[in-house]
Parts: structure tokens; sequence; C-alpha cells
């Protein structure tokens, strides 16, 4: 394993609400319904982030906490009012699942969701399931965690008698999804399903001769509510990239006693080549990765795979025992901060002047403004990046920033920032 110096700072996440895993899980789960339970706060951000789906009739709506809700005497209120949300719902929309979104109003007033939704299961006829969503202490790739629990409180258990099987986990997009199953039938891997199911009425059964293996770096709590129900969870590497998703493979031929076939190479071989422009750009290069969603560490991997250096790595959430694959392939010696001080953090890349930033919409601009080129981490969340055949589409996402910050400084676009002394004698003046 690599040699990592952690240094936790203990700052607040400065990303994204965790109900933004709404955005990817409202259309991985079809026939689902998103009922979220919260404040007008919860309601602006979610108009605002997915404000660009609003034509396609998302599935997920907001139950807003008033004023006089906080003075409700009984638990009844919460109860009834809910009740006849669902009701409306399931007779304008009549979804396979009903989820009930907990955000930080509902947990800090503590509202029953987990029993609210046994009653409203037995009276619709549906699974209405309580998801835990909260963004006091997650950023926003987490909530896909509190998802896939309460999922897992309704997928059956393994017949008697059962082979042993594989379980992937994890929300990917639909082509992603269709390679790495297709990839796992050529190696001759029984699989099992996938949580979350497209289709939630066909959840994969669960139990001990499941074998379990995380498509996200972002399901620790999850992956330890499937230990709960006996599973075999397989430590691999996330498999992000040509060699991350070989290793990725190679462990789960392992895990089913056969060795690695010969055509694993080649398959990363041929993603290199693919690749091989980009490579060639980011060679050399010094790039500071200060993301939001929880894939820092893998994205780090790659690149230093591709030959940049890592100057500054940071992570909202690092739990060593689940990412101890992506881990071990860092470079030695590396610090990386775990809930940065977003101040101290971005004295210290200006200072770095790294030739490409990848962070969160809230410290692009003011790198950019600095002759800092950078990239948006939350492209890599909304984007296909895992296994052989995305390969091209991830390293593009990296090369693209880079490229451009190397053609404006050629033109002399960037400003230049006035020194300390410039400044001073301006105020003078």
């Amino acid at each position: 394993m690599a040699s990592l110096n952690v240094i936790r700072e203990a700052s607040c996440a400065e990303g994204f609400c965790s109900l933004g895993c709404i955005a990817w899980l409202y259309r991985k789960i079809r026939g689902s319904f998103f009922l979220i339970v919260g404040s007008h706060t919860c309601q602006y951000f979610m108009q605002s982030a997915l404000s660009v789906m609003i034509f396609s009739e998302p599935r997920f709506a907001t139950a807003i906490i008033e004023e006089s809700d906080l003075a409700a005497k009984t638990a009844d209120f919460a109860h009834l009012e809910l009740d006849r949300i669902v009701g409306d719902i399931v007779r304008e929309y009549n979804p396979t699942i009903i989820f009930l979104v907990g955000t930080c109003p509902a947990e800090i007033i503590k509202v029953d969701l987990q029993n609210i939704g046994e009653m409203l299961t037995q009276k619709y006829a549906r699974p209405v399931m309580f998801a835990p969503v909260s963004g006091l202490e997650h950023t926003f790739t987490q909530g896909e965690d509190g998802v896939l629990q309460a999922l897992l409180t309704i997928s059956p258990e393994e017949a008697p008698g059962t082979p042993r099987e594989l379980l992937l986990v994890g929300a990917v997009g639909d082509l992603v999804e269709d390679e790495i199953l297709e990839q796992l039938a050529a190696l001759e891997i029984p699989v099992r399903g996938v949580l979350p199911a497209r289709d939630p009425r066909r959840l994969p059964a669960i139990g001990p001769n499941t074998v379990a293996v995380a498509l996200q770096p972002y399901l620790s709590m999850t992956m330890n509510a499937l230990k709960r129900r006996g599973v075999e969870v397989l430590a691999c590497r996330t498999p992000i990239g040509p060699a991350a998703t070989r290793q990725f493979y190679e462990a789960i031929r392992r895990a089913f006693g056969k060795e690695p076939p010969a055509s694993l190479a080649t398959l990363e071989a041929e993603a290199w080549e693919r690749i091989g422009p980009e490579r060639e750009m980011l060679i050399g290069k010094r790039v500071a990765i200060i993301g939001d969603n929880l894939l820092e560490l893998p994205i780090a991997n790659l690149l230093h795979e591709m030959g940049a250096e890592i100057v500054e790595l940071s992570t909202p959430y690092f739990n060593r025992k689940a990412m101890a694959a992506d881990v071990a392939c860092l470079p030695e010696g590396l610090t990386l901060y775990e809930k940065p001080d977003v101040i101290a953090q971005a004295e210290r890349v200006i200072a770095l002047k790294p030739d490409l930033t990848i962070c969160g919409l809230g410290l692009a601009n003011p790198f950019e403004s600095r002759g800092l080129p950078t990239k948006w981490s939350i492209e890599f969340t909304f984007t296909p990046i895992h296994g052989f055949k995305h390969a091209k589409d991830l390293a593009e996402i990296i090369a693209r920033p880079v490229r451009r910050g190397n053609l404006m400084a050629q033109r002399g676009w960037y400003v230049s920032q006035p020194t300390d002394a410039a400044r001073a004698g301006s105020a003078t003046a």
C-alpha cells in the first residue's frame, strides 16, 4: 500500500447537497419517484440544479416543511400531509416505487419517515421507502449510498442452493453497465444483477452466495450493509482508466477461482493506444485534484499513470478501508487532505501554480482568473467514464482544459494579476 499522509482539516464540505444524487437516480431507477421532505432551500436547490430537465417531466417533488409544521404537536401531522401528497403522486404518476427522501430539516426536527413509509407502503400497495439523504455530513454523490441502503431493505433473500454469483453495486450509465456486463460474460463470471436495478421490481437476491463489488468509491455504507447480510465484498480498484479497469476484472476473476486471461492486457493496451494523444499532452504536467464527488483518488491514479505529477490532492470524505485498492496505487509519499479548509487550500493551489486544477464549481472561476486552467469535477459524475470503452471520453475531459490553457497562454488571453506592491500603490492613490 502507498505511504499516504492524511491530514484531516475538518472543514465544511464545499460541494453540492446530497439531494444532487436524484439527478441520475430518478433516471436510472425506472418507474421511481423521489419525494423530498425538506425546506424551501431544498426546493430551490433542486429547481436550480435540475431545471434543465424540466421538459422531461422529472419524477421528483418537494414536500416543504413550513414554520407552522415545526409547531405541530403530533406525529400524525406529518403522516397526514405526506399521505395526501403520496396519494396525489400515485394518481398522477403511478410509480413503481416512491422514496421519501430525508433531508437536513427533516432530520433536525425528527420526522419519522421510516415509520411513515411503512404505513404508506401498506396503504398504496407499493414500496414507499425512507432514503436518508441528509447533506449535513455528506457530499452529493453519497446521497446514492442512502438510496441503495433503502433498496436493500426490500431486496429478496437468496433461495437455498443459489450458486455463487456477482452483484455489481453502484449507479452508472446504461451504456457503461451494458459494457461491464458484456465483459463479465466474456470472462465467464456469473452475474446476479445490479444494484440499483433498472426495474425496482426485479431487485437481485442477496445472501451468503453473493459476491459484491462496488462500481463507485462512495458506497461504503451500502457495502457494510451487504456484509451484515453475509455477502462477500471484494476490494477492487474503481474501474476508471485502462489499468484500473484491467485490475478490476482481474480481481473478480480471481475471486471466482479463475486466472485472468491475456485478453485483459490486450484490452488495456488498446485503451492506452486510443488515449495516446491525451496521455502525451499530460506527461510532466502538474495537477491539483480538489474535487467534491469522491472520485478524486481514482482520478489521481489515472493521472499518475498518464505521467502527470499530483501536487495537491483532497477529498470531502476518506474511508481508508473501503478505498484501500485505490490508495495502494497512489504515488508514494503523497499527502491527502480530508475535508480541506477551502481558503487555505485555495492559497496553496495558487502558490503551486499547477497546469491543471480539477475542482468544484465554486473555485473554478477564481482559479481561472489567475491563469490556472480548471476542470469542473462534477463533469466526471455525469459523463460515462468507467471501463475500457469510455477511457477516451475520460481522457478527453482531463486534456481539454490543458489544451485550452495552452492556447490561451499562447495568445496572451489570461489576465496578469497585479502584484501586492501594485495593489498597495493603487490603494494609497
